[in-house]
């Protein structure tokens, strides 16, 4: 056995020898990375969830905000729109009303206060607490509530009951509901053509039954100072020239010389104790949004369930060949782009093979196993320790190249 050469410690011409690059080993640990690489990489992976993520808080927050659209919502006197009530409101108008549009709670009570007002409430997201409602109909000379809830009615000096919604009509339509009571209001209209939630009040108008316990579209305290208006759509720029829509929501809402419309907003919630259901303080999308989100959460699970399939049973010890395993291992480097890692991997093993065909000790350094190749082959050995040590490919197409050149320089080191 050959002697095996010691380190040179200096070139023909008195040059000093480059530093001896590190022994190779047979296994790389980690990535081949800095910890800054890896941020980097699990950031950019992540930047899709984060790009949603904000998106999705931002869409929240909007919805969140106080605030109002320039047309306004359904039943605003400044909305065009077919579910709008501005016909309604340029109507009064006509008629000499003064229909102020109040913004917040306070603001609604300071126009009440002012002097002799109707107030109409169309609180459909019922943000009001029930003593908050009760304040405004005692500040006012007649207060008009457009389908209000069960707990906002709790509170007010008459007895009101939701009895619940109108049957749906399988005939389609809207049937028109004769008024049937003794009020006068009502009975001007003579019909309506809409549907709603049914009350029960000191007096009932446009009766209907629902589950066998009657009420009424529209019902009134037995002095009229409180009205329940259950079929709020009849003011709707689409529906109020339907029946008598039209004549009853200009008596109700015309009766006093200022109607102060009053449209809640998330601002106006205060903590009462009164078991608000936060639910009512979310845009009206959110249940929908979450239905969507839940079938397609199930259609992901099947998805994935169906794709993986089922598991299978092996005997263990299980043997895997050579090459699947590192077939295996340089899919992982290249989904996670670890270029350098791949390098150094493929330089250490073709180190490792070419020392043992050399007969140069294990424990030889990179620059011995060089020296010893250059002597085999009688190639220049700054032209080998170029080739197998100063060569770092940063691409996949480098790394290929780099690659095919080591094992090409290897057959010819080993072979001759």
């Amino acid at each position: 056995m050959a002697p095996t050469p010691g380190p040179p410690t200096a070139r023909a011409g008195g040059d000093a020898a480059p530093p001896a690059p590190p022994a190779p080993t047979g296994e790389v640990m980690g990535d081949g990375g800095n910890a800054l690489a890896t941020a980097r990489s699990r950031a950019r992976r992540a930047l899709p969830l984060l790009a949603g993520a904000l998106v999705l808080a931002v869409i929240i927050l909007i919805n969140l905000l106080p605030g109002r659209e320039i047309g306004g919502g359904p039943l605003s006197p400044a909305n065009p729109a077919p579910e709008g009530a501005r016909a309604v409101a340029e109507a009064l108008r006509a008629q000499g009303v003064d229909v102020v549009r109040a913004e917040s709670h306070d603001d609604a009570l300071a126009a009440l206060e002012e002097g002799p007002a109707t107030l109409f409430l169309a609180d459909a997201q019922q943000y009001l607490s029930a003593d908050q409602v009760a304040d405004l109909a005692a500040a006012s000379d007649r207060a008009v509530l457009a389908e209000p809830g069960a707990r906002q009615l709790t509170a007010l000096d008459e007895d009101f009951t939701v009895i619940g919604p109108v049957p749906l009509d399988l005939s389609g339509g809207s049937p028109a509901r004769a008024a049937e009571c003794a009020d006068a209001d009502a009975t001007a209209a003579g019909t309506l053509s809409a549907t709603g939630t049914v009350y029960s009040g000191a007096i009932e108008c446009f009766p209907t039954t629902v589950d066998d316990v009657a009420g009424g579209l529209y019902a009134t305290s037995s002095d009229g100072a409180v009205a329940v208006l259950g079929a709020p759509s009849i003011l709707s720029n689409g529906s109020i020239t339907d029946e008598g829509n039209a004549a009853l929501a200009l008596r109700v809402l015309g009766s006093s010389p200022t109607l102060v419309w009053y449209e809640p907003t998330g601002a106006d919630v205060v903590s009462t104790g009164e078991g608000i259901d936060p639910r009512t303080l979310l845009p009206p999308w959110v249940n929908p949004l979450l239905v969507w989100l839940l079938v397609c959460s199930a259609l992901a699970m099947l998805w994935r369930g169906r794709r993986l399939g089922p598991l299978a049973a092996e005997p263990l010890p299980v043997v895997v060949r050579a090459a699947e395993t590192a077939e295996g291992r340089a899919r992982l480097y290249q989904d996670s782009r670890s270029v350098r890692h791949a390098a150094a991997t493929l330089r250490a093993a073709t180190l490792t093979r070419m020392a043992h065909r050399l007969r140069v000790d294990r424990s030889a350094s990179p620059a011995e196993v060089v020296e010893a190749a250059a002597r085999h082959s009688g190639r220049p050995r700054p032209e080998l320790e170029q080739r197998l040590l100063g060569t770092t490919p940063t691409t996949n197409r480098e790394l290929v190249l780099w690659a095919q050149e080591i094992l090409d320089l290897e057959k010819e080191i080993t072979s001759s």
